[in-house]
Protein backbone atom coordinates (compact mmCIF):
# COMPACT_ATOMS: atom_id res chain seq x y z
CA UNK A 1 0.00 0.00 0.00
CA UNK A 2 2.85 2.41 0.82
CA UNK A 3 4.50 1.64 -2.52
CA UNK A 4 1.26 2.37 -4.34
CA UNK A 5 0.89 5.72 -2.54
CA UNK A 6 4.49 6.57 -3.36
CA UNK A 7 3.97 5.75 -7.04
CA UNK A 8 0.77 7.80 -7.20
CA UNK A 9 2.46 10.81 -5.59
CA UNK A 10 5.48 10.47 -7.89
CA UNK A 11 3.24 10.28 -10.95
CA UNK A 12 1.28 13.34 -9.83
CA UNK A 13 4.50 15.29 -9.29
CA UNK A 14 5.76 14.34 -12.75
CA UNK A 15 2.50 15.39 -14.37
CA UNK A 16 2.67 18.77 -12.61
CA UNK A 17 6.16 19.56 -13.92
CA UNK A 18 5.30 20.46 -17.54
CA UNK A 19 2.61 22.93 -16.53
CA UNK A 20 4.97 24.55 -14.02
CA UNK A 21 7.70 24.77 -16.65
CA UNK A 22 5.25 26.29 -19.14
CA UNK A 23 4.46 29.06 -16.65
CA UNK A 24 8.13 29.96 -16.33
CA UNK A 25 8.88 29.84 -20.06
CA UNK A 26 9.21 33.30 -21.54
CA UNK A 27 8.07 34.16 -25.03
CA UNK A 28 10.81 34.30 -27.66
CA UNK A 29 9.41 37.41 -29.36
CA UNK A 30 8.59 40.60 -27.44
CA UNK A 31 6.37 43.26 -29.00
CA UNK A 32 5.42 46.85 -28.14
CA UNK A 33 1.70 47.29 -28.75
CA UNK A 34 -0.40 50.31 -29.64
CA UNK A 35 -3.68 50.99 -27.86
CA UNK A 36 -6.73 48.94 -28.83
CA UNK A 37 -8.67 50.41 -31.74
CA UNK A 38 -12.39 51.10 -31.79
CA UNK A 39 -14.85 48.23 -31.91
CA UNK A 40 -15.68 47.15 -35.47
CA UNK A 41 -19.45 46.67 -35.46
CA UNK A 42 -19.46 44.31 -38.45
CA UNK A 43 -17.01 41.81 -36.92
CA UNK A 44 -17.55 42.52 -33.20
CA UNK A 45 -13.78 42.74 -32.66
CA UNK A 46 -11.13 45.36 -32.04
CA UNK A 47 -7.51 45.21 -33.18
CA UNK A 48 -4.10 46.58 -32.31
CA UNK A 49 -0.68 46.32 -33.88
CA UNK A 50 2.63 45.46 -32.26
CA UNK A 51 6.16 46.11 -33.47
CA UNK A 52 9.06 43.83 -32.57
CA UNK A 53 10.95 45.06 -29.52
CA UNK A 54 13.21 42.07 -28.77
CA UNK A 55 13.87 38.58 -30.18
CA UNK A 56 15.26 36.04 -27.71
CA UNK A 57 17.32 32.94 -28.45
CA UNK A 58 17.74 33.74 -32.17
CA UNK A 59 14.00 33.32 -32.66
CA UNK A 60 12.37 33.91 -36.04
CA UNK A 61 10.02 36.80 -35.26
CA UNK A 62 7.77 38.91 -37.46
CA UNK A 63 8.61 42.62 -37.48
CA UNK A 64 4.96 43.58 -36.94
CA UNK A 65 1.90 41.62 -35.84
CA UNK A 66 -1.79 42.43 -35.61
CA UNK A 67 -3.97 40.92 -32.88
CA UNK A 68 -7.72 40.99 -32.38
CA UNK A 69 -10.06 40.39 -29.47
CA UNK A 70 -13.83 40.46 -29.05
CA UNK A 71 -15.40 43.76 -28.11
CA UNK A 72 -16.80 44.10 -24.63
CA UNK A 73 -20.56 44.04 -24.24
CA UNK A 74 -20.48 47.72 -23.29
CA UNK A 75 -18.70 48.67 -26.56
CA UNK A 76 -21.11 46.56 -28.64
CA UNK A 77 -24.08 48.28 -27.00
CA UNK A 78 -22.66 51.72 -27.83
CA UNK A 79 -22.22 50.79 -31.50
CA UNK A 80 -25.72 49.36 -31.72
CA UNK A 81 -27.12 52.52 -30.10
CA UNK A 82 -25.29 54.73 -32.63
CA UNK A 83 -26.59 52.67 -35.55
CA UNK A 84 -30.17 53.01 -34.32
CA UNK A 85 -30.13 56.82 -33.93
CA UNK A 86 -31.82 58.94 -36.59
CA UNK A 87 -33.58 56.07 -38.37
CA UNK A 88 -37.18 57.17 -37.86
Amino acid sequence: MQLRNFLVLTLMALLALPSEAAKNKKADCKYKFESWGACDGSTGTKTRQGTLKKALYNAQCQEAIRVTKPCTLKAKAKIRAKKGKGKD
